[in-house]
């Protein structure tokens, strides 16, 4: 949140490989061609150049699909119902698309926090995601069909009863219903498996996949479009199907570690955030250190498990019995510990 570190020199990052408008730049793309019920009709892999004509931020993708009058809203609003007819085939292919949202925390040069919920199911999001599982199952699918070897994720599917009585069948009604409902369904679902066979990936609803959409920031990306590349270029492997696996295993690695220290920075930085807009300033609120929350679990002999309603953030609290999971109860912020990033509720009757 207070600054990042590039994983390719920074000077290369900011020139050859940004996205400038008006500037021409070397890529890996795939051409596609998309009914509009969502079937892919055609496709295929190619090394190219091509020329930015305009960088968007999620936020003006949104305002571009909504307003009419916008010069990209006819482009970009074709490309969110290609979307949506996407999501909607993968969905019935089994995909579970949970979408929970997130948070984007800022951090001043002064130490002033800012804090930002954003709805991973808005149509700019959506219009992204769904167009990144198509490149990434694609290109999966281009490794497969020629041997070239790959790591492909996979995810094998929840146990149907078990899903449908612990989520529920029905869409949810109410906020808390969501949020309820979320929780339950991320935690059926199985752990992701990583192997240079393919295999479907269940929650995504895809017959095979790899990650080969963010080689600026993501190790075994650049892996494989370099391994694609290569293919391409000469029609035979960069790496060995033992390379592969050795290179992306090792990246998995340091990968799981460094998102380990990103939720612990960014749960340091969020507890600072209630430290300076509840406990120390209040902002302006009648009552700013009360907040909505929803029941995930309240197990006897133990703290019941909540989310905040205002932020996707979980704490722990003691609860009475009574309270069910789905409920919402109103807890107080009495404390923040920052060196056990920890914050301190308790439980408001009403």
């Amino acid at each position: 949140p207070d600054g990042g570190v590039p994983m390719l020199p920074h000077g290369f990052a900011l020139r050859a490989a940004s996205l400038d408008a008006g500037q021409k730049r070397v890529s890996l793309s795939l051409l596609v061609q998309i009914s509009g019920s969502g079937e892919v009709l055609s496709w295929e892999v190619s090394p190219a150049v091509v020329r930015v004509n305009a960088t968007l931020t999620y936020d003006e993708t949104e305002e571009a699909i909504q307003n009419q009058s916008s010069p990209w809203h006819e482009m970009l609003g074709h490309l969110f119902r290609v979307a949506q007819a996407l999501r909607g085939r993968r969905e019935a292919a089994g995909a579970i698309n949970v979408d929970p949202p997130e948070m984007d925390i800022d951090v001043s040069p002064s130490g002033e926090v800012e804090v930002t919920v954003r709805q991973r199911s808005s149509p700019s999001r959506v219009l992204v995601s769904e167009l990144m599982i198509l490149c990434n199952s694609l290109l999966a699918d281009f490794c497969r069909r020629r041997g070239l070897p790959a790591a492909y994720r996979s995810q094998r599917a929840p146990e149907e009863a078990s899903t449908t009585a612990e989520t529920g069948s029905q869409t949810p009604r109410s906020e808390a219903e969501a949020v309820l409902w979320r929780f339950r369904a991320m935690r059926r679902l199985q752990p992701a498996d990583l192997d240079i066979i393919p295999a479907p990936h269940s929650s995504l609803g895809v017959p095979a996949y790899i990650q080969a959409t963010s080689p600026l920031r993501r190790y075994p990306d650049l892996v494989m479009q370099r391994q694609i590349g290569h293919f391409l270029n000469s029609g035979q492997p960069l790496y060995t199907a033992e390379q592969v696996e050795s290179l992306v295993q090792r990246a998995e690695v340091e990968l799981r570690e460094m998102a380990r220290l990103e939720e612990e920075r960014n749960r340091y930085w969020f507890l600072k955030y209630l430290m300076q807009s509840r406990l120390e300033g209040g902002r302006s609120r009648d009552d700013p250190q009360l907040f909505g929350a929803v029941v995930l679990e309240n197990q006897p002999r133990r703290k019941a498990l909540v989310e905040l309603v205002e932020y996707p953030f979980r704490v722990r609290a003691d609860l009475p019995q009574t309270c069910e999971p789905g409920e919402t109860v109103t807890l107080k912020l009495v404390g923040v510990d920052l060196w056990r990033r920890a914050a301190h509720f308790v439980h408001e009757a009403r």
